[in-house]
């Protein structure tokens, strides 16, 4: 697997020797200091470029940068192609043989003006005309847990309960896969956002858990992170049955907890209501 220095130095080398490349910027985890970096991190690289047509139209330049193991355009998708004859931006997603990945961004330059508004980490490799709408970011502010008003919070709760209901349904049913997509996609998304919150209300708002939670043990007690896993079932109808409640009982934990935190109102009663709609429901499955 080739090393950092010598991925860096492959994708500076083009740059700096092909004029029509104007400026290299690298974002993503590798230009956040708090991220994980380690041998499965993405090259996440932006080129900005004098004419991107000269880098879409023929795909061949691309094997420049070594094996590829599989390719994804995904601004040129089934249901939204991409105009090779206009400037819009343009991704190249290369997964290469060796284990490393770059997910390289062409900017045309007359699209550079938003770049200025970035507020996600950046660094900046290269700039050859000194654009001043190219500037490092060394905070991760942008993914700081944001505080919820108290419509949104209670909409969370309401919406988590409301598809607890669901996931009854489709075990009562024996409808194996909507439980299961019920339970590990609407649900555990309320599910999700109730646990940063309560991380956001113990940290000031000033953290963040990463994609999709990535960083949630960082923040989370070992036996916490035991009862967070804790919580997904396997494949029986019984264990969905269990841990949905060991899910509810959780998620109405972190609500009450984060509701205190902020001086929201808790719907205690409501809380206990449907959790008894939820075991008669077990009851007569």
């Amino acid at each position: 697997m080739r090393t950092y220095d010598e991925m860096m130095r492959l994708i500076l080398d083009l740059a700096i020797n092909d004029e029509r490349i104007r400026a290299v910027t690298m974002e993503g985890s590798r230009a956040n200091k708090n991220a994980v970096h380690d041998r499965y991190s993405d090259f996440d690289i932006c080129y900005v470029v004098k004419d991107i047509r000269e880098f879409t139209g023929d795909k061949d330049w691309i094997r420049y940068f070594g094996e590829m193991l599989i390719l994804q355009c995904p601004e040129d998708w089934h249901d939204h192609l991409y105009d090779y004859e206009g400037r819009e931006n343009f991704t190249y997603l290369m997964q290469f043989t060796d284990g490393n990945r770059i997910d390289l961004t062409l900017i045309d330059i007359t699209n550079i003006a938003c770049q200025e508004y970035n507020t996600e980490p950046r660094c900046v490799l290269l700039n050859k005309d000194n654009r001043k709408e190219l500037l490092p970011v060394d905070s991760e502010s942008a993914f700081y847990i944001a505080p919820p008003s108290e419509k949104e919070y209670r909409d969370t709760c309401n919406e988590f309960r409301w598809i607890c209901v669901y996931v009854t349904k489709g075990l009562c049913r024996k409808e194996f896969y909507y439980a299961r997509y019920m339970f590990d996609v609407p649900v555990m998304k309320m599910f999700i956002k109730m646990l940063d919150w309560k991380i956001g209300a113990d940290n000031d708002f000033r953290v963040t858990t990463g994609k999709h939670g990535k960083y949630l043990k960082r923040f989370l007690r070992e036996e916490e992170m035991e009862r967070f896993q804790g919580i997904f079932p396997n494949g029986q109808y019984e264990d969905i049955w269990e841990k949905l409640f060991l899910m509810y009982d959780y998620f109405a934990e972190n609500a009450g907890y984060v509701a205190g935190r902020l001086g929201f109102f808790f719907d205690r009663e409501e809380t206990e209501r449907v959790r008894r709609f939820l075991c008669e429901r077990k009851m007569k499955s």
